[in-house]
């Protein structure tokens, strides 16, 4: 059963050595139905480059305690663009409900920290994961198709390109608008003494 209640879940955004490291593991796999950039083999060099890719952000994924893959995502030139990239070294724990929750914590992120325009996923053909959460999850939207995108298995696979309907992934932070508003007038209040007592008592005034 694939539930909520049942599955326990862990996003760790990558920013210590150890978690890089955890990182290594998961892009070292060289083979996947479900990782959206293909079967791809990366040598220990290329693995390194892109774990110190500056442009780049990394969440570790874990379901039930066990390391099932990232979420990454990239900006591209044009501002607020970003490619969000799915890797996978556990093809049979990314369920539809383990791929909205991973996808949803990644892109609660980037949002909360970046201005976002346009997030874009693209997925191929044979990656039936991807193509169960596409139909039973209404995130993304699709696009259009790119033919011979992809290759494995001895086929060429066309690739699914979606964007992200971020209004759907947005998770404000808690607003305690009237904690807030009493910080703020103290804050007020403070300045205007700050004021008076380096300008020799002159008095200021909102």
């Amino acid at each position: 059963m694939d539930g909520r209640a049942s599955t326990s879940m862990e996003f760790v955004p990558v920013v210590t050595g150890d978690e890089e490291a955890l990182l290594d593991e998961v892009l070292a796999v060289p083979f996947s139905y479900v990782s959206t950039e293909g079967p791809v083999w990366r040598t220990a060099a290329m693995r390194r480059r892109i774990i110190e890719d500056e442009r780049k952000s990394h969440v570790l994924v874990r379901r039930d305690a066990q390391l099932i893959g990232a979420v990454s995502w990239s900006a591209g030139q044009t501002p607020g663009y970003f490619r969000l990239v799915l890797t996978s070294c556990s093809d049979e724990a990314w369920t539809p409900e383990a791929t909205d929750r991973a996808l949803r914590a990644a892109l609660s992120m980037l949002l909360r920290a970046a201005e976002v325009k346009r997030v874009e996923l693209l997925v191929a053909t044979y990656n039936e994961a991807l193509l169960e959460y596409l139909t039973q999850h209404s995130g993304f939207i699709v696009e259009g198709m790119l033919r011979d995108r992809f290759f494995i298995d001895g086929e060429f696979w066309a690739g699914i390109i979606c964007r992200a309907d971020v209004t759907q992934f947005v998770e404000r932070g808690e607003r305690l608008t009237e904690s807030r508003a009493q910080l703020l007038s103290s804050l007020r209040k403070k300045t205007l003494e700050d004021l008076t007592a380096a300008h020799d008592d002159a008095s200021w005034s909102a």
